[in-house]
């Protein structure tokens, strides 16, 4: 994005965007209404099994059109030899859940080594699926909590 206002910006469509799907959800959940005998902790049940099956398809969705852009060879990190890229399939956890990216990995015959090359191309070895800041991260932050 090419700036923090127009992420900004961006984020705020999409949370208006997930706000109207959230009410069809609610709809498709409840055609005619939630009945006096559902919960508050009911419906919520509802919203929560519907927002982590969103944010798994997101980052699914995203993580392979990143990973497809970069094309079916990288350069070795060590040696610059461009190598075959493969895709390997990896299970990560997520805000959402479980979800399993296909990520890709090259190897290099001449080092004898296999690499996972940088989605933005300027640092080896530096994932782009993590934040630019992972203590940012709520788990990570808890994780990290001194008591």
């Amino acid at each position: 994005m090419a700036s923090k206002e127009a992420r900004e910006r961006k984020l705020k469509e999409i949370q208006e965007l997930a706000e109207g799907w959230g009410k069809m959800i609610a709809r498709e959940a409840f055609p005619d209404g939630p009945g006096l005998d559902v919960t508050l902790a009911d419906m919520e049940e509802y919203a929560v099994a519907a927002s982590r099956a969103l944010v798994k398809g997101a980052v699914e969705s995203m993580a392979t059109t990143q990973g497809e852009q970069l094309g079916e060879e990288a350069p070795c990190p060590t040696c610059g030899k461009m190598c075959p890229l493969k895709r390997k399939s990896r299970p990560v956890v997520v805000r959402g859940g479980e979800t399993v990216l296909e990520e890709p990995v090259g190897h290099c015959p001449a080092c004898r080594r296999d690499f996972f090359p940088s989605a933005s191309g300027i640092e080896v070895g530096r994932s782009r699926v993590q934040p630019d800041d992972a203590s940012s991260h709520p788990a990570h932050r808890q994780r990290h909590q001194r008591f």
